[in-house]
């Protein structure tokens, strides 16, 4: 099979890419299935296909897997999107095959491989050892004039959310900004050189979803996007909360000791602190009990929902991680987010607290959007390094020692949501949204949390992921 080196500049309405090929000299398997040259319906954003011929020159049937993979080094994002085609080949047959390649909206260079199997059924696993063929393309993607502002400064959304193929690519998170300033689907696809079709798709996907509204004929977010004078404005309001609340739990420390001695006389925790089913013997852990419970279950809960709980990703997991009500976009990079992860989900009799003082990666199982769309179990787990330690929980046990380390801040939390409050109205926002409020929390978290081990008030414990697991019949979640 002759080697192709292709490099040519080719405008195709999307932006100005460069194109560069390379096909394998040989297939591994000899001349028995013999692949052409690799075509494209086009490499704007999108859905698109791949075209080529197939060729098997044996008299037995060929059971053929195509597998494309597009892989994004982009401008700060680097999604991935790999597709999957099943084929098969009649002795001495020639097919055009036409797999779909699934191009991310992102920026950035991309790495378009297409892989061929053979394979004893198409139902069956591909291995390694069943590849005959694969040709890699690069495709370099320039952001268009119109655009290329919007794409200097990170936009980021909440823990696990940005991570979901809906917002992993650059473009869907310009998008809501763009939404935002009024701008229509035609506009924006202009702007970015897109086909209108690829911005409508996300447009609705957002609606589907929560995201964003149709009314009279324009797109509302209904979530906060964040600028960066007004994360700059709120940072600081954040520095000030977290430099009066970390002092004030430090002074409460002094008194944790004697709390937990009194609720060990009266039996409401066990005096083992390794009974693992006792519902209060996390106390003996002060790390978890600050990090996770006192800044999240407790203060967090009345300063982003009140008296409603903080049922964060509750009702969805951590793969789909879809929380409209809990929902932002803030500009500026990492100096504005706080960098933990709190979740609270509940069913009728049990609940569980999924904590991290670092957002932790997560597995996610096969076909997870899928699944999800279906109303199926989606399997996930935490990846080695982020495994957490887990402990049984009864909130009416461990509640005085929060009112206790918590005594003080009532009054602070009420305060700030209202100085909170009156920088988002001053930057055009109608009120004060959950997910501003969560955004704000995470960033005031995590700079107490930092102030409390700094002074040595308290000392990591492990990798800093923590599970809690409940009752909610009899003394759980309230």
């Amino acid at each position: 099979m002759r080697a192709v080196e292709l490099a040519v500049c080719v405008f195709c309405g999307l932006v100005l890419f460069q194109f560069v090929g390379a096909q394998e000299p040989e297939p591994e398997s000899g001349p028995e299935l013999f692949v052409g040259e690799i075509e494209f319906s086009s490499l704007r954003w999108g859905k698109r296909t791949a075209i080529f011929e197939v060729t098997n020159n044996t008299d037995e049937f060929k059971y053929i897997t195509v597998e494309t993979e597009v892989q994004f080094s982009g401008l700060y994002l680097n999604p991935n999107r790999r597709t999957r085609s099943h084929y098969v080949l009649k002795p001495f047959e020639a097919q055009i095959f036409r797999p779909n390649v699934y191009v991310p909206g992102n920026f950035g260079t991309a790495k378009i491989k297409i892989f061929l199997y053979d394979v004893v059924d198409t139902l069956d696993a591909v291995l390694p050892s069943h590849k005959f063929f694969e040709q890699p393309f690069t495709v370099r993607y320039h952001a268009p004039d119109e655009i290329f502002s919007y794409t200097n400064e990170k936009i980021d959304l909440p823990p696990m959310v940005e991570r979901h193929p809906d917002f992993d690519n650059e473009f869907a998170r310009i998008l809501p900004e763009l939404l935002n300033e009024g701008k229509s689907v035609e506009e924006i696809a202009t702007m970015a050189m897109a086909d209108t079709s690829f911005v409508q798709e996300a447009v609705q996907t957002m609606i589907r979803k929560g995201y964003v509204r149709e009314e009279d004929e324009s797109y509302l977010l209904t979530f906060p996007f964040i600028s960066v004078d007004e994360a700059e404005e709120a940072k600081k309001l954040a520095v000030t909360l977290s430099d009066t609340l970390a002092p004030m739990i430090e002074n409460n420390m002094a008194l944790y000791g004697k709390i937990l001695d009194s609720l060990v006389s009266v039996g409401v925790v066990d005096k083992d602190s390794n009974a693992f089913f006792d519902g209060g013997v996390v106390l003996y852990r002060p790390y978890p009990v600050i990090s996770a419970l006192l800044l999240w279950y407790h203060l967090g809960q009345k300063f982003i929902t009140r008296s409603v709980p903080l049922l964060i990703y509750d009702g969805t997991d951590p793969c789909n991680a879809h929380i409209p009500y809990y929902m932002y976009a803030v500009r500026g990079g990492a100096i504005f987010n706080g960098t933990q992860f709190y979740a609270l989900i509940r069913s009728p009799s049990t609940f569980q607290i999924m904590y991290g003082d670092v957002i932790p990666e997560i597995e996610c199982g096969k076909d997870f959007i899928l699944k999800a769309k279906l109303k199926q179990q989606v399997s996930w787990s935490f990846a080695q390094e982020f495994r957490p330690e887990s402990f049984m929980l009864d909130t009416l046990a461990v509640k005085p020692m929060l009112n206790m380390l918590g005594a003080g801040a009532d009054s602070l939390l009420v305060e700030t949501y209202f100085r909170l409050r009156d920088i988002a109205v001053k930057y055009g926002h109608k009120k004060l949204l959950y997910g501003e409020r969560y955004w704000f929390w995470n960033l005031a978290a995590t700079r107490t949390l930092k102030k409390l081990v700094d002074s040595g008030v308290i000392t990591r414990r492990g990798n800093g992921q923590f599970m809690f697991n409940g009752l909610t019949q009899k003394r759980g979640i309230r």
